[in-house]
């Protein structure tokens, strides 16, 4: 069975695809359970309506991250950030955005 720290490892080499951050630094990943039978995680967005393009990005490179340590995605939650997440993010996405 892969190790919960190399799930975590590999999880935190996602990056965003619009901002030079991974996933797990901007806050978007939250709720890392690994077990026998797989891995769970909660995606936060910062907004709801986030585009679909982009949340399936998000959720397949969390996918491959997780596969490529021989494990399997078991489920993945999906909950948006609160105000004060959400303004770190937008702090975050505009010190860091990619050009």
């Amino acid at each position: 069975m892969t190790t919960e720290q190399e799930i975590i490892a590999a999880i935190n080499q996602v990056e965003h695809p619009e901002i030079a951050m991974s996933l797990v630094d901007l806050g978007m990943v939250r709720d890392i359970v690994v077990e026998e039978d797989g891995v769970t995680l909660t995606l936060v967005v910062p907004f709801a309506g986030i585009p679909e393009s982009v949340r399936n990005y998000l959720l397949n490179s969390l996918y491959q991250a997780i596969v490529s340590q021989n494990s399997t995605f078991k489920k993945v939650y999906l909950a948006e950030m609160n105000e004060v997440e959400r303004q770190e993010f937008l702090e975050k996405e505009h010190a860091h955005w990619r050009q």
